[in-house]
């Protein structure tokens, strides 16, 4: 049990299916109700339905199993976190090359990766991708980790007025990916070394891109109602915002959110640990291979906290 005055978690993750036939996201929370401690993994597959399910399953399994394995008695991991959270990710990549390797009919599958680790009021993330990890602190909202993808390539130069800005948020090469899991070797990695302070009443959302059809501002605007609720409350309440949009092309979604209160606020619930309760089916259809306009580039221009190998 966290020590008085402790920031506790309260979490809570949830999947949609959007308007896509198959659900390709994945995502794993292992945080004890009420703890001061925990895991999120959350991936984004590549590949056509079959084989971006099976690259999304594969990376949160194998990198939870990492991390998992890595925890001192008291289910923390004490030192190195940041290093712990690169081993991970590199084993989950090559668990996807192996596959591959092995399975010739889902060769150039991949995934994004998205790790969060809250331990005792400080956040240490790592991400390969595009899935973003928000915080809402004060009614404020801003996304912490990289965008490896071309979007903020195009985003600087409609701000110059070098190019419209109608067209840079609709190109088609916004979401084409400059780094995801399933290459050799991963090309950039987002691990920062010093960990981040949270606060209570901090709101931190892990998420697919398809949380991207609603703006910053609605987000903030959805979660800091004045009734703000539990992180139940709070997935249901952003999974029916992006529902009520009724995008055509609304990607798969999959949302984990982190509600940080201080020990007194403890709620009165049993403790119980997430870990592996909301996991997708993986569809066995067979389809043609398709990475929906999210192939990785060959461009390695942008700045990476991290490189090296598999």
């Amino acid at each position: 049990m966290p020590s008085t005055g402790e920031l506790c978690l309260d979490a809570a993750t949830g999947l949609s299916l959007g308007a896509r036939e198959a659900q390709e996201d994945a995502v794993l929370c292992d945080v004890p109700q009420g703890g001061a401690s925990g895991i999120i993994v959350l991936a984004d597959g590549l590949g056509g339905h079959v084989a971006g399910a099976l690259a999304s399953r594969i990376a949160v399994t194998t990198a939870l199993d990492e991390l998992a394995a890595q925890r001192n008695a008291q289910g923390r991991l004490a030192t190195d976190i940041p290093g712990r959270l690169v081993k991970a990710a590199r084993a989950a990549n090559r668990a996807i090359l192996a596959h591959a390797c092995s399975n010739p009919e889902t060769r150039g599958m991949g995934a994004t990766l998205l790790l969060v680790i809250v331990d005792g009021g400080r956040l240490f993330w790592l991400s390969v991708g595009d899935s973003p990890l928000f915080l809402l602190r004060g009614g404020a909202i801003r996304q912490l980790n990289e965008v490896h993808s071309l979007a903020p390539q195009f985003d600087p130069l409609a701000r110059a007025g070098e190019m419209d800005p109608g067209i840079a948020a609709i190109h088609p090469d916004r979401s084409c990916l400059t780094s995801a899991l399933g290459f050799d070797p991963l090309r950039r990695i987002d691990c920062p070394q010093d960990a981040f302070e949270l606060a209570p009443g901090d709101l931190l959302v892990a998420a697919s891109d398809g949380i991207l059809t609603l703006s910053p501002e609605t987000m903030a605007t959805t979660l800091s109602q004045p009734d703000k609720g539990s992180a139940t409350d709070l997935v249901d309440r952003l999974l029916r915002k992006v529902e009520a949009c009724g995008a055509r092309e609304q990607d798969n979604l999959s949302i984990s959110i982190l509600r940080i209160f201080p020990d007194t606020e403890r709620i009165a619930k049993p403790r119980q640990r997430w870990a592996r309760r909301l996991f997708p089916r993986v569809c066995l259809l067979s389809r043609e291979p398709s990475l929906r306009g999210r192939a990785l580039c060959q461009d390695q221009s942008a700045s990476t906290s991290v490189e090296g190998s598999v």
